[in-house]
């Protein structure tokens, strides 16, 4: 299992914050195949999909996928051609695609800010019911955890199936570090400004935290601001509300963010520190820092890199904590509710039908959320909770699976959310909040100014 498994792909970077919008194609192993009747009457294409590493396991498992759907078609002329695109040279090849009339038929995006963006431009399509649908939704709805169709739903339509898994962000601390100094895992703020002087003051890192691309300080203001105003704070912003960026929910969390740099919360340089490079969760494995605040994909990166401190059980996995007087529950969650496969709008019918039937065949099965489990990935998908006692990271997923299945609110990472008109401004000025050269009012002065798309 190697590191990049499960980083993130790619944020607004803070050289050019364009989002890469990936394409995979997969199908499923052991999946039913259609019945010879069934295909006889189906439209039959060829579709083109693209895609981008997901690391070695999950790359295996997508290749193996997509032939064993073209398997399951014998002698009809349906084919998914697969195309690998590295990198940044992705995007260009992607967007100048995507607007001509032969695009591939799979992309993969965020949902949230961008993927309004493509809908506005028409370049991609809701789906359309592959079966027996309810109000002109797709039947496979009801199979996926309510939560994480949001951020693809416009206008009661859904312009995305969930693929590759639900990635929620936790604290993750070490258990022993926490023990040779008698505490226990902050449930407050207060608690942990108090955790954080003791760390401090026995030279311990109170929060490990790479700061060098932007987006990992935001996942402080995302928790903040929720748990002080709830989620109607983030949905005033969301809704382009007459100053929502002063409203004193936000105003608190980002004043919040600057007590933990002056108590020394995070590491000398922190600023100058990419997660991406695994310094910061070595910190953290290593004991030299208590804690970090990180999407759950950094589990399986911390298991790749030191298997001992997690089947140990030494990981400790925990909600951001309440903040005294605010509204928000303990239980709402913050992150990437999931990656999805979307739908380009310039096709056929029967590529339309051969795409549609692929997603649901490959995506909409327990057997590949149980294969997902495998690549130490949380699924989508409802009902697998059985699964989850096979995977050796079973003990950590399987709480964050029934997190988000339980959460009364999951907000989309706001950088991927509000699109790259707001995302930008918003990261650069929140990386001077927590280097302490711009302050909570004058961020606010600032990001008034930006409407979101």
């Amino acid at each position: 299992m190697t590191r990049q498994l499960h980083r993130p792909i790619s944020r607004w970077p803070k050289a050019a914050r364009l989002l890469t919008v990936l394409a995979v194609g997969t199908a499923l192993i052991g999946a039913q195949a259609p019945s010879a009747t069934a295909q006889a009457k189906a439209p039959t294409a060829s579709i083109n999909v693209w895609w981008s590493s997901g690391g070695t396991d999950l790359n295996n498992l997508w290749t193996n996928l997509t032939k064993s759907f073209d398997a399951s078609h014998p002698g009809d002329k349906v084919t998914i051609e697969l195309q690998s695109v590295a990198g940044e040279a992705y995007r260009a090849k992607f967007l100048t695609a995507l607007a001509s009339s032969t695009p591939p038929a799979l992309l993969i995006s965020w949902g949230g800010g961008p993927l309004h963006q493509y809908i506005s431009a028409g370049v991609v399509q809701p789906f359309a019911d592959p079966g027996v649908s309810d109000a002109g939704h797709p039947s496979w709805l009801k199979d996926f955890l309510p939560v994480t169709l949001k951020g693809v739903t416009f206008n009661g339509k859904v312009y995305g199936m969930p693929f590759q898994g639900t990635q929620p962000v936790f604290f993750l601390y070490n258990k022993t570090v926490f023990k040779k100094y008698g505490l226990s895992f902050p449930t407050t703020f207060a608690q942990l400004l108090s955790d954080v002087k003791v760390f401090d003051k026995n030279s311990v890192i109170p929060i490990s935290l790479g700061n060098a691309d932007q987006w990992e300080g935001l996942m402080y203001l995302e928790y903040l601001t929720d748990r002080i105003g709830g989620p109607q704070a983030f949905l005033n912003v969301e809704a382009n509300n007459k100053g929502a960026w002063s409203q004193p929910a936000i105003q608190e969390a980002l004043g919040d963010i600057q007590t933990l740099v002056k108590a020394n919360g995070f590491q000398v340089g922190y600023d100058s520190t990419s997660w991406t490079t695994g310094v910061n969760s070595a910190l953290v494995y290593k004991g030299k820092a208590a804690m970090e605040l990180m999407g759950v994909w950094d589990v399986s990166s911390i298991y790749s890199d030191d298997p001992a401190f997690v089947t140990s059980q030494d990981l400790g996995l925990a909600p951001f904590p309440t903040v005294a007087g605010g509204t928000g529950n303990l239980s709402d969650l913050a992150g990437n509710t999931s990656v999805y496969s979307i739908l380009a709008a310039h096709l056929t019918k029967a590529q339309t039908y051969v795409a549609e039937e692929f997603m649901s065949y490959a995506f909409d099965t327990p057997a590949y959320a149980k294969q997902l489990i495998g690549t130490a990935t949380v699924p989508t998908i409802a009902g697998v909770t059985g699964f989850f006692k096979a995977s050796d990271l079973g003990n950590y997923l399987l709480p964050i699976y029934n997190a988000v299945q339980k959460a009364p609110y999951f907000q989309y990472s706001w950088d991927q959310y509000l699109g790259p008109t707001v995302a930008i401004p918003m990261l650069d000025n929140l990386s001077d909040v927590f280097n302490l050269t711009e302050t909570p009012a004058q961020y606010a002065t600032i990001m008034n100014k930006y409407k979101v798309s």
